[in-house]
């Protein structure tokens, strides 16, 4: 043997201390594994894992892995997960997955059964190395690669895992076989939202958890979310501890969107350079500095793992050369909006210190990234616990008074409500304090509020400006409870181009009291849809010379260098190389973001843009591209999108236009007369192309309004008042009547649109009665233009003889137009 090698074995031995005698688990049967080992169940904290042998009927015993929950009444959440993860037998490879077998009752518990082929869990092991893995580099090495493999396995059907770690990992350690479990919050999407929700309710594990799945970084949830959990794991791996400690869920959360780990070197001085920096690229904030593919991460392993048993040692090598991903993804960063991200951020570090109320606009075209720079605050809000309430206009519900703003204060609300008893109690103490026996005013717009304040008594009306006032009151009473200095508030409202009057009313009065000194107010709207003549701008004026403090930020298109980095950075190659192609998008789209995007996307589907798989780089042919003649126009170009997909999801699409930006799962079965597993299929092919985000299995909502723009625009003219229609009543045959009074905005909405087609009669009458009730409500949440709209349309369903037959709902409707 070479004395160079031999010396470098010594050296390796005396780094990584004694060489420890592997016990031979890869020549043991499986029955040895499984009844040898020190434990036959174990608990992750959540699951129990049991081992077992069951007759197969023939006289033969199979090994199987029997899984139950710990808690002793589980939620509803955590059985459907277990549900989920059966579901998925079918796709889960035995060489790469604890397959499931069968999900049973026992002693009215659920029972997941998964095939048992042997490994141990991989705590275990770790359990062994009390300081991490690493004094046995090569073991270490073939687990890593092992798990990298199972990984890639999962990516490769289709598959996101989402909740990587060490406890749904067994393991074979000498050979470095690895099958993985715990796929019960798996999803198909290749990509996903997640909203802002507490952390304690976000499908995985927080310790383990990707910036991104926290919902606090604006990016969405993909394949290089499992690489980062499989970067916490490793890092547990090698140095016997994680690279985070934290006490409480929050504090995980700042953690992995703010905090950078301390390199596994720093803790693990033998440890070589390469392996540290292996594991660090896993834990990059954001997912573009990550590998991309678990294929890359692997091929980095292996070449280590050959150089250790060859050597010895790992000399260190350029990181991710076989890290290409084959598959188009867009970088989610906001590029050329530095500058913009900078004024926001600061507008909010204002409110933190208490500056008073502070109005920040963003303007720009449809498209441009509104909503996206605004929601690059996110990450801002996390250290000081600030938090984030997003409502949106929707230009077929402008007659919805206060409908953003509702839809705002409701996400907070719900959030509140998922907490303990315990937990909730300085809540509503400070509820009580603030609104009193006038906290019945915002039931009517805020149902969620009386499960946290209780039933009051009716108050006093009092003549329309009073009643405006202190209605508003009641709202800013309310926010202050949010808006605090322990947690400052950030309020979003998008598309001002179509807000209601009582909105721009509530937006003055919040913008100019001085109680609100931890409130930062956030409006989007599009300005080539505002006029000098528009009451947004008119009363912008009105605002300023009351003392307001206004900031305006202005998106205007990406320059060319700044498509060019993103295209660049999407191909994984040189913005020289990228320059010609973001040149053609960047003339096509007029440098609008969502349309070159758009735009960029349908290049694979045509064949004009392939990844090359000998050269393992992207390819595109220039000439072809333009000669294809694309739309100049994005909704077109959205339009041609949505005919390829099929007839089922084009309907499901039409349906969620109508309702408007997002629809709950619950109503779309409604509508759609279906099961939620049926409304999952109808919308699949939509969020699978990225039309459409599916949020936790609770709803769907376009990816952007040009989206919804062309989704309505599928529907023939002459048939949206009946598709409106449709809704409208079956949304009102399956409302209770004591849940009449707070749907009946929506219910009202969309019979109004197809009011035109009913006959005289019992129906229009019913619907001039409904029209009323919407009156009554919006006049007692002082909504006094839209109360007058419902009168309006109320006193047009009445028939000619309406004053002699229908006396009373005549003369309230008239008395409430008066």
């Amino acid at each position: 043997m070479d004395d160079t090698v031999k010396d470098a074995q010594n050296t390796r031995r005396n780094m990584f201390g004694r060489k420890r005698a592997l016990a031979s688990i890869s020549q043991q049967t499986s029955t040895d594994l499984r009844y040898h080992e020190p434990q036959s169940s174990w608990t992750d904290g959540d699951r129990i894992f049991t081992r077992e042998l069951i007759g197969s009927g023939n006289g033969a015993s199979k090994a199987v892995l029997r899984v139950q929950l710990a808690a002793e009444h589980p939620s509803r959440t955590s059985l459907d997960r277990l549900a989920h993860e059966y579901r998925l037998k079918d796709e889960l490879d035995r060489e790469w997955a604890a397959k499931p077998l069968d999900l049973k009752t026992e002693n009215g518990r659920i029972v997941l059964v998964l095939e048992d082929c042997g490994g141990v869990p991989l705590p275990q092991l770790m359990g062994r190395h009390s300081h991490g893995m690493a004094d046995e580099l090569t073991v270490f090495l073939r687990l890593a690669k092992g798990i990298a493999a199972a990984v890639g396995k999962v990516h490769g059907c289709g598959l996101i895992h989402r909740d990587i770690k060490p406890a749904n990992i067994l393991a074979h350690e000498a050979e470095g076989r690895v099958r993985l479990t715990g796929f019960g919050v798996a999803s198909h999407l290749s990509r996903e939202h997640q909203a802002a929700e507490p952390p304690e309710v976000i499908a995985g594990s927080l310790a383990y958890m990707a910036p991104e799945q926290t919902g606090r970084m604006n990016r969405s949830v993909d394949s290089r979310s499992d690489l980062y959990a499989l970067g916490i794991t490793l890092y547990e791996m090698v140095t016997g501890q994680l690279p985070f400690t934290a006490s409480e869920p929050m504090e995980w959360v700042h953690c992995h969107v703010a905090r950078r780990p301390v390199p596994p070197s720093e803790r693990v001085r033998e440890l070589p350079g390469v392996i540290s920096a292996i594991v660090m690229k896993l834990l990059a904030k954001n997912a573009e500095e990550r590998y991309q593919t678990a294929a890359g991460l692997e091929a980095d392993l292996r070449r280590a793992l050959i150089e250790s048993e060859k050597y010895g040692r790992i000399a260190e090598f350029p990181l991710g050369t076989r890290d290409v991903p084959d598959r188009l993804v867009f970088p989610e960063r906001p590029y050329g909006r530095e500058r913009e991200i900078a004024a926001l951020t600061s507008a909010f570090d204002r409110v933190v210190a208490g500056a008073g109320p502070t109005l920040v606009l963003v303007s720009g075209h449809a498209g441009v990234g509104k909503s996206m720079v605004v929601n690059e605050l996110h990450r801002a809000l996390v250290p000081p616990r600030g938090l984030f309430a997003s409502g949106k206009f929707d230009q077929n519900q402008r007659h919805i008074p206060y409908a953003s703003v509702a839809q705002a204060l409701q996400g907070l609300l719900r959030v509140l409500l998922g907490k303990s008893d315990a937990e909730l109690a300085p809540w509503r103490a400070a509820f009580s304090e603030e609104l009193g026996a006038s906290g019945r005013l915002l039931v009517t717009l805020i149902p969620e509020l009386e499960s946290l304040i209780g039933q009051l008594p009716a108050v006093t009306d009092l003549p329309p400006q009073d009643a405006k006032r202190r209605f508003q009151l009641n709202i800013r009473r309310l926010l202050r409870v949010f808006a605090t200095a322990a947690h400052p508030l950030t309020l979003f409202l998008d598309d001002l181009q179509w807000l209601d009057a009582a909105t721009l009313d509530l937006l003055e009065d919040l913008c100019t009291q001085q109680d609100m000194r931890h409130l930062l107010l956030i409006g989007a709207y599009r300005d080539n849809e505002v006029s000098s003549t528009h009451p947004l701008i008119r009363r912008l004026t009105a605002i300023r010379e009351a003392g307001g403090q206004v900031h305006e930020i202005e998106l205007t298109p990406l320059r060319l260098e700044d498509l060019t980095r993103m295209l660049a950075d999407a191909l994984h190659c040189g913005r020289k190389r990228a320059q010609p192609l973001a040149r053609l998008v960047h003339k096509k789209s007029g440098g609008n973001p969502f349309f070159a995007l758009q735009f960029l996307s349908t290049l694979p589907d045509e064949g004009l843009l392939e990844f090359n798989r000998e050269q393992t780089h992207w390819v595109w042919d220039l000439d072809r591209i333009r000669a294809k003649g694309y739309t100049d126009n994005v909704v077109d170009l959205m339009l041609s999108k949505l005919r390829r997909l099929p007839d089922t999801t084009q309907a499901a699409l039409n349906m969620l236009a109508c309702l408007g930006n997002h629809a709950a799962v619950d109503t779309l079965a409604l509508i759609r007369s279906e099961n939620h597993d049926a409304v999952h299929v109808a919308f699949w092919a939509a969020a699978r192309a990225g039309l459409v985000l599916r949020e936790e299995g609770s709803s769907y909502r376009f990816l952007h309004d040009r989206v919804q723009e062309a989704a309505y625009g599928l529907i023939p003219e002459d048939e949206r008042a009946a598709a409106h229609l449709s809704i409208g009543r079956l949304l009102l045959m399956h409302t209770p009547p004591q849940a009449l009074d707070e749907n009946i905005f929506e219910i009202v909405g969309q019979l109004n649109c197809g009011g035109a087609l009913i006959a005289p009669g019992e129906e229009r009458e019913r619907l001039a009665d409904l029209n009323l009730l919407a009156t009554r409500r919006a006049k007692a949440s002082a909504a006094y233009e839209s109360a007058l709209a419902y009168a309006g349309t109320g006193v047009a369903y009445l028939p000619d003889d309406a004053w002699e037959r229908r006396y009373e709902l005549a003369f309230s409707l008239e008395l409430h137009r008066a």
